[in-house]
């Protein structure tokens, strides 16, 4: 049995470089992921250290097939690649490798793959399958997919936790935990014996305290977990399709930072923005009772404050001269911290008009009175060169879609430039200063096909240059990881031809018209809106490319980001934890809360 596994490993080199040519001519790549419970994803609650209860109810949210580890590698496969990728999970719950050998021909060699990732292990020392029954039922999958010259991949399952004891004594603990460790071992040797790559969750979850923290009842890693898995296995898999230069990013923290979800009136906490000054983060928010509140009903901006980025404290609700509020802006001015804040006005009844007003932290705790700035909707102000630039939507000119505004000392502001026209229906745009280069992003609407855009500044023609990103990212943040550029934002994990498909449903079923209610099938409404995410990217040129996602669902995203040392800090705000199943308009309207997480990137020369 060795001797022939050893003999088709030595075809795996070759094989994978043939493989290439035949996925250029096919035009996709086929990936299955074989194995028990771990491997199809579904079986853990959503996040281990909440309630996770679906709004109204004491049902549990449970990952769901699009938040498994497999469904977000499939998204971040399809964007490296430059074929198609297909993914496939026949994974099954309580399977062990004895179940494999028995499915393999059905669950994996009829769907004619090109790469078979299998994990099996954490069932099999749950079950107390003896180690060499494993073995040898380990090689006759490898050495039956191989028959196919089709490229085997081994994977360890990740850890049995101290957490487990719920659910047995500390003797069993222990019994299950050596156990596995054989079983692991078992694995690691096939791999090295027969030079086959191996994918190793067992050591990855060791080395990584979030992930080992989030492993439900100790074994299971719920949605948190798989969002840090997936990275992990594209970052491993990749090489092995031609692909290295992926940025290989690392969850290292991830945490709920504020919620009122209890409270009607503020449970919907939302649209963040972050900066770090004077040693200190500062988080902003709004607190509202929905994502658009209506007429009269109250809305604020909350500054939270913190020295490390973990813990958390309330520093100040601004105050503001209007009922509704938005999510405060942060800019530092020659030492001063400013936050900027939109108004909602409406001079009469039915007419919406924006103003932004600014606040300036003159102690802790402590912010000025506000101070209008300028009509419209600004978004993350920056400094470029000598002068402060912010670009902002909804202004006074029907004719401009986003105009640039400009400050030189952060509290008188004028309107400099047009980036867009109105005809694109662009709105929130973050800028990109760096040198002499002023590069703005927007999210679009319908007038640009809902594809976020680019535009580059041209100062001796005071011109803009803009190109289509070609994906859809709404609330766009831009930063800089060594020499590549970044992005996070919101985006659709249906893919952006999928988000706009579904996006009719979702029209129809809040139209009010009850004909075109009737026409809206309410579980595209839900995979639509379900399917909203908070995606990190980078940009080569003007293609984003997925790189990993954070924990979310809905409502959601809106992000903020400071560097600190060699890691990335990253606000948003998602409904994930409490997402209804839809049924009604209005069924979404649940609490959202407040996230920060830690990313570190680890690509040499980044």
């Amino acid at each position: 049995m060795k001797s022939t596994l050893l003999l088709s490993s030595i075809l795996f080199v070759a094989t994978l470089n043939s493989c290439s040519s035949t996925q250029d001519e096919d035009n996709k790549v086929t990936i299955v992921t074989f194995g028990g419970t771990v491997t199809e994803g579904t079986s853990a609650k959503l996040d281990v250290f909440h309630d996770c209860f679906k709004w109204g109810t004491g049902e549990v949210n449970m990952v769901r097939k699009t938040q498994t580890w497999w469904s977000i590698l499939e998204r971040i496969l399809t964007d490296w690649v430059e074929v198609d990728v297909e993914l496939i999970s026949s994974g099954s719950v309580d399977y062990t490798a004895t179940n494999g050998t028995a499915r393999l021909e059905d669950d994996v060699l009829s769907h004619s793959p090109d790469y078979v990732l299998v994990m099996f292990g954490m069932d099999d020392a749950l079950a107390g399958v003896e180690a060499e029954n494993f073995r040898k039922d380990l090689e006759k999958i490898a050495n039956r997919i191989e028959e196919e010259k089709v490229n085997v991949v081994l994977m360890t399952p990740p850890p049995i936790s101290e957490q487990m004891t719920v659910n047995c004594t500390m003797d069993e603990l222990r019994h299950r935990q050596v156990h596995l460790t054989g079983l692991v071992q078992i694995i690691r040797d096939l791999a090295e014996e027969n030079s086959l790559p191996l994918i190793d969750f067992y050591q990855y979850f060791l080395d990584n305290r979030l992930a080992y923290d989030h492993l439900f009842e100790g074994w299971l890693p719920d949605a948190v977990a798989q969002t840090a898995m997936a990275p992990f296995v594209a970052g491993e898999l990749l090489p092995l399709m031609g692909v290295n230069n992926y940025p290989n990013p690392t969850l290292c923290d991830y945490r709920k930072v504020y919620s009122d979800a209890d409270n009607f009136l503020s449970k919907h906490s939302g649209f963040t923005t972050l900066t770090f000054f004077k040693d200190q983060f500062y988080l902003g928010f709004r607190s509202s009772s929905r994502h658009a509140p209506p007429e009269g009903e109250e809305s604020k901006p909350i500054v939270m404050r913190s020295v490390d980025g973990v813990y958390w404290e309330k520093d100040a609700i601004l105050q503001m001269p209007c009922v509704q509020g938005g999510q405060p802006e942060f800019l530092e001015v020659n030492g001063h911290l400013f936050a900027y804040s939109t108004g909602v006005l409406r001079p009469q009844k039915g007419q919406v008009e924006y103003m932004k007003y600014g606040f300036e932290r003159i102690g802790s705790g402590k912010w000025s009175k506000a101070f209008a700035c300028a009509a419209g909707v600004f978004w993350h102000p920056r400094k470029w060169c000598d002068q402060y630039f912010a670009a902002a939507y909804a202004t006074s000119d029907p004719k401009v879609a986003v105009k640039l505004f400009s400050s030189p000392d952060g509290r008188n502001w004028e309107p400099f430039s047009t980036i867009c026209e109105a005809a694109t229906d662009a709105n929130e745009t973050d800028l990109w200063t760096e040198g002499e280069q002023l590069i703005a992003y927007s999210r679009a609407g319908k007038g640009s096909n809902n594809e976020m855009l680019i535009s580059t500044y041209f100062p001796s023609e005071n011109r803009w240059e803009t190109v289509s990103s070609g994906r859809t990212i709404q609330a766009p943040f831009v930063f800089k990881v060594g020499d590549r550029m970044m992005i996070t934002g919101r985006y659709c994990s249906q893919s952006d031809e999928g988000f706009r498909d579904l996006k009719k449903d979702w029209n129809a079923f809040n139209s009010g018209d009850d004909a075109e209610m009737d026409k809206a099938d309410p579980a595209r409404v839900e995979a639509y809106h379900h399917g909203l995410r908070t995606g990190i990217f980078v940009i080569d040129g003007t293609r984003p490319r997925l790189v990993m996602e954070l924990l979310s669902a809905g409502d959601s995203s809106y992000p903020g980001v400071v560097e600190y040392g060699d890691e990335y800090v990253i606000s948003d705000y998602s409904m994930h934890e409490y997402y209804p199943e839809i049924k009604r308009p209005g069924d979404w309207n649940t609490p959202c809360d407040i996230y920060v997480s830690r990313v570190r990137f680890e690509q040499a020369g980044m």
